[in-house]
């Protein structure tokens, strides 16, 4: 079966189930927002099925500004750096993330690009908190890519809602090391932007060129004879 050629006649709730996700996950300020906006960009261009092409925002980042704003508000001089996270914090983002995610699978293309997700949620658990928690490990969903962006050769960009420079090399080597541990596959974006988001393309290409594994139909079985009763 071909999905992507008959996709205006699938529902929300098939095409939810039926997108390949296409998750971007690295350090802060290495280009996990700049790249799935990017992907999905490109894919739009294709047309067709893909024009409705999506990518899910990083819940993490909205949920740290609204952290921030509300200490502003009886200390306006507060900066990310007095910003504090729990264990709660890391299951809502983690939940928030799922939820988005599903919700563009839901109106998208055959193809849906994430900044960040569950699993993403537990290496910055770990790097806030110290550990993981099993609450946060529960909602860990496997997409059908990962793409991870290096730290090297990126520059920081402090925008006010970032505190870990010290911190991006340690954050990209536990990445790997849990993606190579881990099932599903995933592809490092490495060297400039261009070079980067042709990559991620030629990945994501050669995803989607292996199609879908569906099973035949199931057919309704013939009226029993006379004979068979």
């Amino acid at each position: 079966m071909d999905p992507v050629a008959h996709w205006h006649r699938i529902g929300p709730g098939a095409r939810g189930w039926l997108a390949r996700r296409v998750i971007v996950v690295g350090a802060e300020s290495t280009g996990t927002t700049t790249m799935a906006r990017a992907l999905a960009r490109h894919f739009r261009s294709r047309g067709g099925p893909w024009a409705g092409t999506r990518w899910v925002p990083e819940f993490g980042r909205e949920l740290t500004g609204r952290k921030l704003a509300a200490l502003r508000t009886d200390r306006p001089d507060a900066t990310i750096f007095d910003v504090t996270w729990d264990r709660a914090d890391f299951v809502t983002v983690a939940r928030e993330q799922s939820a988005a995610e599903d919700a563009a699978a839901a109106a998208g293309s055959p193809v849906l690009f994430g900044d960040t997700d569950a699993f993403a949620t537990t290496i910055w658990e770990e790097r806030y908190l110290g550990s993981a928690s099993p609450e946060v490990h529960a909602l860990v969903r496997a997409p059908d890519l990962y793409l991870l962006t290096d730290c090297a050769g990126v520059p920081f960009t402090d925008d006010g809602l970032r505190d870990g420079e010290h911190l991006r090399r340690w954050m990209t080597e536990t990445f790997r090391a849990r993606l190579t541990a881990g099932g599903v596959p995933w592809s490092e974006l490495t060297g400039g932007y261009g070079y980067r988001l042709r990559a991620a393309i030629t990945a994501v290409d050669a995803l989607l060129s292996g199609g879908w594994n569906l099973a035949e139909p199931i057919k309704p079985k013939e009226p029993s004879t006379a004979a068979e009763r």
